[in-house]
């Protein structure tokens, strides 16, 4: 089947946080669909934590290595990792994060059964810690330009042509936040819309002592970034969108003061997450 011809290419941006991303390049060469090449792309990591990544690239050919002595931010090393690959297709998976077995299969299949499309996304789930998973269950949908301009329905990851990738320029090395987002805009504008799947086939881990990739000091620089470089694209909702989720996730509003400057049709999600850090949970 030409399927289970075509190479997928993951690309696995990490620093010094060996311990996760050996959890991370597990859980790719676990996959159901076995014709993968996991490219470690090492942001400057120090000389012992890079032996150790050395070793662990050594148990599968499958895997490959890139490493730098210093660091030059998540974007970069994504970048390079893009430019290493070989892949038809190729995906993305945070070292703190892993995947569930099936999903790079179901990529594949998803890709042929709706042809035409930029690319493929799935839901997620999200350990925040041990007694609490938050799982989205969106269903199969189209997801165009329109939708992106509202806010990142895609999610930080999808899966595309490797020829598309690197067709955008890849990651915006002027972004230390809101990379993928940015990202996912000039794909779909470039290619046009994508497909969502509706399995849960990625897991995000913030049960961990760990920073994410972007943290919380970074965000409000993503934000406003991404907002100045495509605002001209937006109408007035878009606009109203993009501002409700700065607030939001950079400002840790409350409750009462963010509702009355809230569009209607944004409620339920600022209840539920605000309700949700009410309880103590970092979302």
């Amino acid at each position: 089947m030409q399927e289970t011809a075509d190479l997928v290419s993951i690309y696995i941006p990490t620093c010094n946080r060996f311990d996760l991303l050996q959890r991370a390049v597990a859980s790719c060469l676990a996959q159901t669909y076995s014709n993968i090449e996991v490219i470690i792309s090492d942001d400057g990591s120090t000389p012992d934590v890079q032996e150790k990544i050395q070793r662990l690239a050594a148990v599968d050919h499958r895997i490959k290595l890139v490493l730098t002595t210093q660091s030059f931010g998540a974007c970069a090393a994504r970048n390079k990792a893009i430019a290493l690959a070989t892949g038809k297709f190729v995906t993305g998976l945070d070292d703190d994060d892993e995947f569930k077995p099936n999903r790079v299969e179901l990529f594949v299949k998803a890709w042929y059964v709706n042809p035409g499309m930029a690319f493929i996304s799935a839901n997620s789930c999200i350990y925040i810690d041990d007694s609490l998973k938050i799982t989205s269950r969106k269903k199969n949908r189209l997801i165009t330009l329109q939708d992106l301009l509202h806010t990142n329905v895609i999610g930080n990851q999808l899966f595309t042509l490797l020829s598309s990738m690197r067709a955008i320029g890849g990651f915006d090395d002027d972004l230390q936040a809101r990379q993928d987002y940015d990202a996912w805009i000039r794909l779909v504008e470039q290619f046009g819309p994508g497909c969502r799947i509706s399995e849960v086939t990625y897991i995000i881990h913030q049960d961990h002592s760990y920073q994410r990739i972007s943290n919380s000091s970074r965000r409000v620089q993503g934000y406003d970034y991404v907002f100045k470089k495509h605002e001209h694209k937006m109408n007035s909702e878009q606009k109203a969108s993009h501002k409700f989720y700065r607030c939001l996730y950079t400002e840790n509003p409350s409750l009462w003061t963010l509702l009355p400057k809230t569009p209607l049709r944004l409620w339920p999600v600022a209840i539920k997450v605000i309700s949700l850090r009410m309880l103590g949970y970092k979302v």
